[in-house]
């Protein structure tokens, strides 16, 4: 015996998943996005994070640093545009938010930043008790 087709109410719903994800896709692509791009290195005393922000300026830059936590707050504003319209628009603007979690707590009060040339370096020094320590060994 044949049945006709069903009705899969479960197609459906996975229909509209993927409907909403994309249209939060395409919503956080232009409001928040992943931003800026870093890398971050160990030194041994120090991690050094390097972050490519092109067109932001130093005053737009927020920075804050909590155990192992750095996180890097901002806004790329978009320029203005006196005579014409945007023809084709592929650059992102907006409110920007990067958390760098470390494997081990840095020293607050030892953080340096410097900006320039669209790259902002932040130096932050591990804290005492996350740097290795060099032991003696004594002979009786």
């Amino acid at each position: 015996m044949r049945f006709a087709s069903w009705w899969d109410p479960f197609a459906e719903i996975e229909a509209l998943q993927r409907a909403v994800n994309r249209l939060f896709e395409n919503f956080a692509g232009r409001s928040e996005v992943t931003y800026p791009p870093v890398n971050v290195c160990d030194t041994g005393e120090t991690y050094v994070v390097k972050a490519w922000m092109p067109g932001v300026k130093r005053e737009d830059i927020n920075l804050s640093v909590m155990g192992d936590t750095l996180t890097i707050q901002g806004e790329k504003k978009e320029p203005e545009v006196k005579d014409g319209n945007f023809y084709r628009r592929e650059r992102n603007f907006g409110r920007f938010h990067k958390v760098v979690e470390f494997p081990t707590e840095v020293n607050a009060e030892g953080v340096k930043a410097r900006y320039q040339e669209g790259i902002l370096t932040v130096t932050l020094p591990k804290a005492e008790s996350a740097r290795p320590r060099q032991i003696t060994v004594e002979t009786e």
